[in-house]
């Protein structure tokens, strides 16, 4: 079973790799928990994170860093 990062807020993610058990990513790119875990994390580099905030990915679906900070204004 996979782990929701976001349900220990109370917010369970919503996004369908969590449904999916052959998921094409380790991590999903919404709540950051691990989707499949027979994908080994990958080094990014900051070009590829960067990449990942223009298509607004609050974590990196290969190595699971969360690349966007929620502010508080």
């Amino acid at each position: 079973m996979n782990t929701y990062a976001g349900a220990s807020r109370g917010e369970p993610c919503d996004n369908m790799n969590h449904r999916r058990t052959d998921a094409p990513v380790g991590y999903c790119p919404q709540c950051g928990g691990v989707v499949n875990s027979r994908i080994l994390p990958k080094l990014c580099t900051i070009e590829k994170h960067d990449a990942a905030r223009r298509r607004q990915s609050t974590y990196c679906v290969d190595c699971g860093t969360q690349l966007v900070t929620r502010s508080l204004v």
